[in-house]
This record gives C-alpha cells, structure tokens and sequence, in this order.
C-alpha cells in the first residue's frame, strides 16, 4: 500500500570506496510517504550509530504517531504533521544525546538528517546539517534545504567574505547536528505538492561529487525509472572516487 499521492519511492546506500563502513543510514515507508537520510559523525562506531538510532527512531515513532491519529481531522488534513515531525526528531536527538553519555566509546557521535514527509497537498521538510532535500518540478532542479556549516553562517552574518569563506578551514564544518549539546536547531518548511515532483534526499557522499546540473540531467526524464536514477547517481560519485558514504533516496508524487 502507497501514500495516495506517491507513485514510487527508491533508495540506495553504498559504503563508497574510501570507508572501511557505512555511517549513513537511510530509510523509508511508502504507505506514509515518508523518506529518511541520516549521515554519522563521531569516532569508534558512534557515527553508525547515532544514524542508524536516528533513523530508526523517527520511523518507528511516526509510523505510530500518525496512524493512531489517522482519524483526527486536523492530522488527516496534513496540518498537524510539522509539529509531529519536529517533536519526533527531537526526541531522537534526544536519545542519541543520552546514548553518547552513557557510553564514552560514543562520546561526540552524531548526525546530519533530511526528511521528507508527504502530507497529502503538502510536502514537509526538515534538516539539520548538510544531507539535503531537492525537488524535480517543470524541469526545474531546486534545493529546498540550507546547509548547517559553520563558514557560511559566518558569511551570512558578515564575519567572511565569500572569497574567506571559500578558503576558510572550518568550510565542511557543520555548525548544527543531532547529538550536539545546546537546544536542537532544526530547519522544517512545507512547499506544496504537484503531480510529478521529484523530491530527493542525499548525504554529503553524493553531492561533494556529483553536482546539481548533473543531479538534474539524472532527472530530466520524467519516465525515469527511481531505482535506476539512484544506482546512477552512486556509481557516478564512486567514479569519482567514492571518498565517502554515499545515500540517496527519490520520491515521485502521483
């Protein structure tokens, strides 16, 4: 059974041919039309797994938030889903918080989280990090998320230069994460749906290797079939080198 305005989902998580494991995690329902990428920061094991704990979390818990308020008309109509997405991720923030003090092989892990979640006329967006969410419309190929690194929000803010924050050390370091100490900033929007948008949801493996026109050349088909856009688009990053995890989920709206 498929979320009734989703046609097809697809994804793919590949260890690259840098890594010696996976730190990302991916994962997705196609009856909710809900879509997970997750990518692990943190020595020993701990990136794995505060991806993995996020991602199973925000799954297993919406899965049930939303069915057992199937029949609360404010739920049905899509408008109470933000709220249940942005409680959702904190909580799993919150495990992966009281995990790393637990345990000091997991000190310091952490993860980057994009998801996408259909909510009939709407589609609601969260992220925290540099995993990403773009959307295929019209032949137009848009990024509808903001990465959370620490160079460009002090260029925003007018500490650096564009040319500064091109050459800043501190240019791939991410200035928001789960498992981070401090309240969890998260980034949620909603965009409305329209038939044949493509939405896809990526860790930093793939978009440090392949870029956006190319992104967008994968989808310009609008036949394309999802599972083989995602092996494309990962067989392309590791052509070109493979120097990280690389995750890739794509979501068709009916």
């Amino acid at each position: 059974m498929k979320h009734k305005r989703l046609k097809d989902i697809a994804g793919l998580t590949d260890m690259g041919l840098r890594r010696s494991n996976n730190e990302d995690a991916i994962a997705w329902d196609a009856e909710l039309g809900l879509a997970l990428v997750a990518d692990g920061i943190g020595g020993n094991n701990g990136g794995e797994v505060a991806s993995s704990t996020a991602v199973r979390s925000i799954k297993s818990d919406l899965q049930c938030a939303l069915r057992s308020a199937a029949a609360e008309p404010r739920m049905a109509a899509g408008h109470g889903h933000a709220a249940v997405v942005h409680e959702l991720v904190r909580r799993a923030n919150a495990r992966i918080i009281s995990m790393a003090r637990r345990d000091p092989k997991l000190y310091g892990m952490g993860a980057t989280l994009a998801v996408a979640l259909l909510a009939d006329d709407r589609v609601v967006i969260a992220n925290v990090g540099d995993s990403r969410v773009y959307r295929m419309r019209g032949g137009v190929f848009e990024q509808l998320t903001r990465d959370h690194l620490l160079a460009d929000e002090l260029m925003e803010r007018g500490n650096l230069s564009a040319q500064e924050q091109a050459q800043s050390r501190c240019r791939n370091v991410l200035s928001r994460a789960l498992g981070m100490s401090g309240e969890l900033q998260l980034e949620l929007v909603q965009h409305p749906v329209a038939s044949g948008d493509v939405y896809l949801l990526c860790s930093d493996g793939l978009t440090g290797a392949v870029s956006d026109d190319e992104l967008r050349a994968m989808l310009t088909d609008a036949d394309a079939d999802l599972r083989d856009v995602a092996h494309g688009a990962v067989a392309l990053a590791n052509h070109r080198g493979g120097r990280d995890n690389i995750s890739v989920i794509l979501m068709r709206v009916a």
